[in-house]
């Protein structure tokens, strides 16, 4: 990714061929799913923006930007391209374990091909991995309880081709540690609906539930969480970034100027923000 930085129209920012399509288990592509429900979606997400904006969180809107974040992951270049690696690692000898799992003929057959260097096999297992990814995403982020959260900081969201950020965290020695996600740990996701409104996950509650649905959400001012979420943001983005003014965009290339997105290096990111979250939940204990 390079720092070049434009101005443009969100319609303009990336065309990009198979960005929505998935490919089924047995070979077939399906190309109308994700398309079908961005054709709904995108008439009516301003109007649900603005009805988060004035503080009013429906459970009927919160499930539709729960749908709209899940379908960000799934759809993620970044995420394709990590599930595709992390497959071509299987050796053929795991062949028969991949049918034990259930892996259908036609999966495995791209795999082979794959392995002997076939661009359009590749390809094709990137896009298939989309379903499973959907299936591990649904399945960890399940207990998970979101509500939205308006921003009211000098700084504001950015987003990316990669715009979810999601993690468990752990305390050791009373520090917050992230790892990665799991069912046994406390779970939290991030996920920028607008420069200035978040959805935000948690696995645990705040005492009160009425504080998730049945009141106005949450307002912030923390500078650290906009700043923390952003550079992780900007770290992670495959190749393109999205913000509403120069300023805040170019504030987050330089906060990771030099860094690579490791293991290591975005645990610690992520080690903060949950920091961050932590304060902002406290904060919201406190205003009930």
């Amino acid at each position: 990714m390079n720092n070049k930085t434009f101005a443009t129209q969100p319609i303009n920012v990336a065309v990009r061929k198979d960005f929505n399509t998935a490919l089924l288990d047995d070979g077939t592509v399906d190309r109308s799913t994700v398309e079908q429900f961005f054709g709904t979606f995108e008439t009516e997400y301003p109007r649900a923006v603005e009805t988060l904006r004035s503080g009013v969180q429906t459970s009927a809107m919160l499930r539709l930007t729960i749908d709209f974040m899940t379908l960000q992951i799934i759809r993620s270049p970044l995420s394709r391209r990590l599930m595709t690696e992390l497959l071509l690692r299987y050796s053929p000898k795991s062949d028969s374990s991949l049918r034990v799992l259930g892996v259908q003929k036609a999966a495995i057959e791209l795999l082979r091909r794959a392995r002997e260097g076939d661009s359009d096999a590749i390809t094709k297992i990137g896009l298939q991995s989309s379903a499973h990814l959907a299936q591990g995403v649904s399945n960890i982020l399940k207990h998970v309880s979101y509500r939205t959260v308006r921003i009211n900081s000098p700084s504001k969201l950015i987003t990316s081709d990669h715009p979810v950020a999601y993690f468990s965290v752990n305390r050791k020695r009373k520090k917050l540690v992230a790892t990665l996600p799991n069912l046994s740990s406390r779970t939290l996701c991030f996920f920028p609906l607008a420069s200035d409104l978040l959805l935000f996950g948690d696995t645990q509650k705040p005492s009160s539930d009425v504080l998730w649905s049945d009141r106005p959400s949450q307002i912030i001012n923390s500078v650290s969480l906009v700043k923390n979420l952003n550079a992780i943001t900007a770290l992670t983005a495959e190749r393109t970034i999205v913000s509403g003014n120069k300023r805040d965009l170019e504030k987050s290339l330089r906060s990771v100027d030099g860094k690579k997105p490791t293991q290591k290096t975005l645990f610690r990111m992520y080690s903060e923000l949950a920091k961050a979250a932590m304060n902002m939940n406290s904060e919201h204990r406190e205003d009930c």
